[in-house]
């Protein structure tokens, strides 16, 4: 995706960002798929207003398991590559016992407070009593979630993509196996979907676990490889990453669903929720998979290489990721209000109007996390945590102020311009430490290639549903790609070698 930077390090460098990029975009694209199945099934069982139930739920299970992660799966990834490298005193024996065990002790007292407040909290704080009994089972999801994010983040340090993306794939197929096989054979209500939720995780981390410690005998845990001193550092660096970034963040993607319920009910956070829910499918794919592989190779980089290279590494990946989004950002927004009810039912086609602000809102933070790199190398927790609590609090500010008067397109306006301010205040914090330079000229031609691109397909084969999808996605890719190779170097050098890579995947099935 990127060029070489440098010597032969940056060229192995920027092969590697290439090649764990498409790892972890192959398998969001096969989740995608299973995604695909699994939420017109959940719009169609359950009601507009059950669905906002299950928002809700989700957000105060995501708050739990962050609080049960304590930072600790930000702190592996940065001190993994120091340990490997030798720049640290602690060995990776005593990293793998003591993220796991540390992790799984806190989820598990984090677990047992929620458990603890669904049974004394008022109903009037949950919206009913019948939320009480799904808020239990959900507890656990705490403990698997946590685990889960240990055992994969240990995979993500150590650069094992190819490990990483075939758990991603296998759990989600077998979750969506559990979920048909528990809503359209047991029943169809909320408790069984959390119940299968809970049998697949539970299965699908005891497998993981088990594969990676047959595979890494080190990564077993035990008690005596457990280090006191270690656990202090690791907290050190993630206890602020937990309540300044994690919590702060959650307030950035979830907080708008708690004003939407006060002020305009569940019916109208039925809609946000899908239409949110489907941006995220995609950001999954081609947004979150750049980011998932460029932080493992900038601390490796950082760690072995030096500050410069990183940065210009930084650089070059921005300006790939520019090209890749913007078209992203437009081709939804072409398609998403023939998407969203082709997959969910026409319920839910007046929440399409959030897509356009949401994606983009969406790409915006993923790009944060690119300009923000010398924050994460440097261990700069509290600056990071001060950016993302403001952007929070603005957040939960704009919603405050944009719900009542636009309803859920506010809460969306509201998520772009927090994602804004996320943005700016990482690129400002950053400068002094890793400063990468902003890709102006290459913003501007992907914007307008982009631009031309959404005007052509919004007139094509209007109202047929998927295939109004289908040919505009098709039609899309080839008009952007010839646009932005025509005026934009990078945008020309990426078209060829993505023409390249998919002559070499199609000669494979070649006869010979």
């Amino acid at each position: 995706m990127v060029k070489a930077v440098g010597g032969s390090g940056g060229e192995s460098s920027a092969q590697k960002l290439l090649a764990q990029t498409s790892h972890y975009s192959l398998a969001s694209l096969l989740t995608l798929v299973g995604g695909a199945m699994t939420f017109p099934l959940l719009t169609r069982v359950f009601s507009v207003q059950e669905y906002g139930v299950m928002s809700l739920i989700g957000a105060t299970v995501l708050v739990g398991g962050t609080l049960g992660k304590t930072g600790l799966q930000h702190a592996v990834s940065r001190y993994f590559t120091e340990i490997a490298t030798g720049k640290n005193r602690f060995s990776l024996r005593q990293l793998y016992a003591t993220t796991i065990l540390g992790m799984a002790a806190t989820s598990t007292l984090v677990m047992v407070c929620l458990m603890l407040g669904s049974r004394i909290v008022p109903a009037r704080w949950i919206l009913n009593d019948g939320v009480r009994g799904l808020l239990f089972i959900a507890s656990f999801l705490v403990v698997t979630q946590v685990m889960e994010s240990a055992l994969t983040n240990l995979l993500r340090a150590d650069q094992k993509s190819v490990a990483l993306m075939k758990f991603q794939v296998l759990k989600k197929y077998f979750a969506l196996g559990c979920l048909f096989g528990g809503i359209l054979l047991v029943s169809r209500s909320l408790r069984v979907f959390y119940l299968a939720t809970l049998v697949s995780d539970v299965t699908s981390i005891a497998l993981l676990a088990a594969a990676l410690f047959r595979a890494e005998p080190d990564a077993r845990p035990s008690r005596a490889a457990f280090s006191s001193a270690l656990y202090r550092r690791l907290l050190a660096y993630g206890l602020p990453m937990t309540f300044g970034y994690e919590l702060a963040g959650l307030i950035l993607n979830f907080g708008d669903r708690y004003v939407i319920k006060a002020v305009i009910g569940e019916a109208q956070l039925g809609l946000y929720a899908a239409s949110y829910n489907l941006c995220q499918y995609i950001q999954s794919v081609f947004i979150s998979s750049i980011g998932a592989a460029i932080g493992p190779i900038t601390n490796r980089m950082f760690d072995e290489e030096g500050p410069e290279t990183t940065a210009e590494f930084c650089r070059q990946s921005l300006r790939d990721y520019v090209l890749i989004t913007l078209p992203v950002v437009a081709g939804l927004a072409s398609v998403g209000g023939e998407l969203l009810p082709s997959l969910a039912s026409s319920r839910y086609i007046s929440g399409t109007t959030i897509i356009p602000w949401v994606i983009a809102g969406m790409a915006v933070d993923g790009a944060a996390s690119i300009v923000g790199t010398g924050l994460f190398l440097y261990k700069k927790t509290v600056i990071i945590m001060l950016c993302v609590a403001g952007s929070a609090v603005a957040n939960v500010l704009c919603n405050l102020f944009l719900v009542p008067r636009l309803g859920i397109l506010g809460a969306a306006i509201s998520t772009l311009v927090s994602y804004g301010l996320v943005f700016v205040t990482f690129h400002w914090g950053a400068r002094r430490y890793l400063p990468v330079r902003l890709p102006w000229g290459t913003a501007l031609r992907a914007g307008a290639a982009s631009l031309i691109m959404y005007g052509a397909l919004m007139f094509l084969v209007p109202g047929r549903r998927f295939v109004t999808v289908g040919v505009r996605a098709v039609v899309g890719a080839v008009l952007y790609v010839g646009l932005i190779s025509a005026i934009d170097l990078d945008g020309r050098r990426l078209a060829v070698v993505g023409l390249r890579k998919l002559r070499a995947r199609l000669g494979r099935f070649a006869p010979r």
